[in-house]
């Protein structure tokens, strides 16, 4: 038995440090038909039996009263020719031609970027449905999200009145919605829409003896925080997508996968995407927000997004440098 090419290959890509299953994989798309531990037979050359006995020549015999006829020669039995020694049939695992090792592989630092955009996935994500971007020094359990308004009435003194201020507040219509008898079914936590909220702002108002045009530039002022969290918070699903399919790309480079169009080496730069989407929404955001006259703090939106941004540039360059 000889050690086939295809077994060589097997044990190279064994050494990179790839599991059996991995190195079994990269070897079957160069030679389909391995089977680790099998070597294939060379096939023993195929000879065509020649016959080692002379042929016998015919002889005159000698018979009374008749003259001899002349003799005559019999043909030269034909030899039949040695046929040459059929070709080595070839090796079913042998390559025309140098067959390349997989790139990467499983290591530390490839496994570190998974770990990183899985995070920075996550982030993102949290940071999108976070209803903490910014919160209220002067108001306890105030805060906002991109697009929605949160207020926590267990931090005030009269709790029931709270709640049911609030109820109507971040109500789709003010006018429309009324409290529940005995609260029943809302919470101390209440969320809402701060489209709606600025909208309810602008019929209270009204309705309190506000000019039109006073109570519409109140509405106005109010609606830009929305719309800059709308703003922020396209961009930041962009960035999310990004880190979805950075998180696909890598993983199938760290386990020796091949994904179409070798996509899994482009892993890098969905996630350095990602993190420069993340970082660029709370830019876009920051820039966007309107002043406030009240004292604000950046919430824990912000910081998990930005957290998620620079984890994703992180796995980013991690992924680059180990595919070097």
């Amino acid at each position: 038995m000889v050690m086939s090419a295809a077994q060589d290959y097997y044990e190279q890509v064994l050494g990179m440090g790839h599991t059996p299953e991995n190195a079994l994989a990269h070897t079957r798309q160069h030679y389909p038909d391995f089977i680790p531990g099998v070597a294939e037979a060379v096939a023993p050359p195929v000879m065509t039996p020649v016959s080692q006995q002379a042929v016998p020549v015919a002889q005159n015999v000698a018979l009374p009263g008749v003259a001899a006829a002349p003799a005559v020669a019999a043909p030269a039995a034909p030899v039949a020719p040695v046929a040459a020694p059929a070709a080595t049939a070839p090796n079913a695992y042998a390559p025309l031609a140098t067959t390349p090792l997989p790139a990467g592989g499983t290591t530390p630092m490839m496994w570190a970027a998974v770990a990183c955009i899985v995070f920075a996935l996550l982030l993102s994500m949290a940071g999108q449905f976070s209803h903490a971007w910014v919160t209220f020094d002067d108001q306890d359990g105030l805060s906002t999200g991109l697009t929605t308004i949160r207020n926590d009435c267990s931090f005030d003194e009269d709790v029931e009145e709270c709640k049911q201020s609030t109820y109507r507040m971040y109500s789709e219509d003010w006018m429309e919605t009324s409290y529940p008898k005995d609260g029943e079914g809302v919470g101390d936590v209440i969320t809402g829409e701060y489209e709606d909220y600025c909208n309810n702002l602008f019929t209270m108002q009204t309705e309190n003896g506000w000019s039109r045009e006073s109570a519409e530039d109140a509405r106005d002022t109010c609606l830009e925080a929305p719309g800059a969290g709308g703003m922020a918070s396209l961009i930041l699903w962009l960035g999310t997508i990004g880190a979805l399919l950075g998180t696909v790309m890598l993983s199938a480079g760290a386990i020796g996968r091949s994904l179409p169009a070798e996509a899994e080496k482009h892993g890098k730069w969905a996630a350095m995407a990602a993190g420069a989407l993340a970082l660029l929404a709370v830019l876009a955001w920051s820039q966007l927000m309107p002043e406030s006259v009240a004292e604000t703090s950046l919430g824990m939106g912000v910081w998990m997004t930005v957290l998620g941004g620079v984890l994703g540039l992180v796995a980013g360059v991690l992924a680059y440098m180990d595919q070097k």
